[in-house]
């Protein structure tokens, strides 16, 4: 691939945004590449720009925010020939660590413009649920349930994410699903439906993170295959904090008697007659009685 003309799409309220950040980062793009700098306004913003983007019949599309704003990016990009850069702007940013980039967004440009002046680009694989793109995971239940929690509270910026999320999730596990009945039904890959609690797909291990700390959910996942499905058919408040100390490291939650966890699938589909929540990339997409997930291969070009 030959990149010339890029968008640099930056999200002023990303958590790790700042002016002089910015003004560094353009000043060492523009030495290389005609380039074009827009900041989003609302959310969807990214996604109308990086579309207009391909009109335009710019090469490449840098996003410097987080995993939300790089989802609408990937949604527009995806299936197309140009590319996207990613610069790590947000509080997880999952996929700029599976793709082992640098956590400061000045060294990270810096390597995204090595390997973009040598012409390296990669072939990404991405989930796909009820047809949105996702890069990173995708969850039924108690994550989306949080995301929801989450946004409803800071519906505007994610500044205060880490405790924010970390409290939504303890407040939706302990109160919202702990010792609920199991109203879901999963079927991966064909297979028979097993009732489930929660369902939560990843593409990487860790599946999130709290801080710098990884939370193993999915912990076989990797970028170059497919689903991992991590199935919670029932939980007790007991075993909460068991749980929760496994899922900080040994990922030893996978092989519990009440967890069902599934590794390189290729289709789930999860249904229920009750609304259950579900979010792409920590993003909230509302709530669903039927969720179809699946794998497509080689869908994005990734200058990592």
């Amino acid at each position: 691939m030959r990149f010339h003309r890029v968008l640099l799409i930056v999200n002023p309220v990303a958590r790790t945004f700042s002016k002089p950040v910015l003004a560094v980062i353009e000043k060492a793009l523009s030495a290389d590449f005609l380039l074009e700098v827009i900041e989003t306004k609302e959310r969807g913003h990214a996604s109308e720009i990086a579309r207009q983007a391909l009109d335009d019949g710019l090469d490449l599309v840098i996003v410097f925010s987080g995993d939300g704003t790089i989802n609408e990016v990937v949604n527009a990009l995806a299936g197309t020939d140009k590319a996207l850069g990613l610069l790590p702007g947000g509080a997880t940013n999952i996929l700029a660590r599976a793709l082992g980039l640098p956590m400061d967004p000045v060294e990270a440009a810096g390597v995204l413009i090595s390997k973009a002046l040598d012409d390296e680009a990669l072939k990404l694989d991405l989930g796909r649920a009820d047809g949105r793109y996702f890069a990173v995971n995708c969850g039924a239940g108690v994550d989306a349930a949080a995301m929801e929690r989450l946004d409803s509270k800071f519906p505007k910026t994610k500044t205060k994410f880490h405790r924010a999320a970390f409290r939504a999730v303890a407040w939706e596990l302990l109160v919202g699903y702990a010792g609920r009945r199991a109203d879901l039904t999963v079927a991966v890959d064909g297979g028979v439906p097993a009732p489930s609690l929660s369902v939560m797909v990843g593409r990487t291990d860790p599946y999130t993170f709290y801080k710098d700390r990884g939370l193993r959910l999915t912990p076989d996942a990797a970028l170059d295959e497919g689903l991992d499905v991590l199935s919670v058919r029932k939980l007790a408040r007991r075993s909460v904090p068991r749980i929760a100390w496994q899922v900080f490291g040994s990922a030893r939650h996978v092989h519990g008697r009440d967890i069902d966890y599934i590794h390189d699938a290729s289709h789930v589909l999860v249904t229920s007659e009750r609304s259950f929540p579900v979010q792409v990339d920590g993003d909230s997409m509302g709530d669903h009685r039927r969720l179809e997930i699946d794998v497509v291969r080689e869908a994005l070009w990734v200058v990592a």
